[in-house]
């Protein structure tokens, strides 16, 4: 039929996109627990030890977001998160390389700013620019995606365990970030939908091509973005800030 298009919007791919890199990323780090055994018991450390070094990571990871927030902002998002997927990569192919607490205190450290680079705020950054209209359906899909990471990498990681040695489970966390989930952001990403040629789903100009009528203040938060101020008048605000604590 004449003026329907069947085409798919790519706001749809860039969500698939972020949504396996939050899978690989946050996989990999609820990954973390499977290998505290295998390295007490060669290395000799006690558990309290080496589980400081996993909580480390988290706790940086966890301070370092409002960063992350702010490189979103001041530089290219998606070359900021795909720079994310590579220092975890890398930091997961020389954990097998440690030798002392030392050593491995600096890794997770490291590892810790890739992790906050590869998930989180940049990413969400990154889908709400492309959706105004179904952008709770869409960050719901993409914050979905850590949890299924970690209930499809923690037993695959626990899988190369058994299989192999704990070594070889950090080889495969390592070649999955880097040959699997930075090239699906290289690919499928993209920052905005201006970048080609676009507009957002539900946005003015999109309403206005579906026929919808009013302009911004028929459509207050929907449509456009807001600023603080605004957005600490309206309802929407406070639903959404409740149900991300709930």
């Amino acid at each position: 039929m004449r003026g329907v298009s069947t085409r798919v919007f790519y706001g749809w791919f860039v969500v698939m996109g972020c949504s396996l890199v939050a899978l690989g990323t946050a996989g990999t780090q609820f990954s973390f627990g499977v290998f505290l055994q295998p390295m007490t018991e060669e290395f000799g450390w006690s558990r309290g030890t080496l589980s400081l070094a996993f909580g480390i990571t988290f706790m940086l990871s966890g301070l370092m977001r409002p960063l992350a927030g702010y490189l979103a902002d001041r530089y290219n998002p998606k070359l900021v998160v795909l720079a994310g997927v590579a220092v975890l990569g890398v930091m997961l192919l020389v954990v097998p390389s440690v030798r002392t607490l030392a050593q491995l205190y600096a890794v997770f450290a490291v590892m810790s700013i890739g992790l906050t680079m590869g998930v989180g705020p940049i990413l969400t950054k990154v889908i709400s620019a492309w959706f105004f209209a179904r952008r709770g359906l869409t960050l719901g899909f993409y914050t979905s995606a850590g949890s299924l990471g970690a209930l499809i990498l923690v037993p695959a990681a626990s899988v190369f365990l058994i299989l192999f040695d704990w070594r070889d489970a950090y080889y495969f966390l390592g070649a999955l970030a880097l040959l699997v989930i930075l090239p699906i952001g290289v690919i499928f990403i993209r920052n905005t939908p201006q970048e080609m040629g676009l507009e957002p789903l539900g946005g003015t100009a999109d309403l206005r091509r579906r026929g919808g009528a009013g302009g911004e203040d028929s459509t207050p938060l929907f449509g456009r973005d807001a600023t603080f101020r605004q957005a600490l008048g309206s309802n929407l605000f406070y639903r959404l800030t409740f149900g991300y604590f709930v």
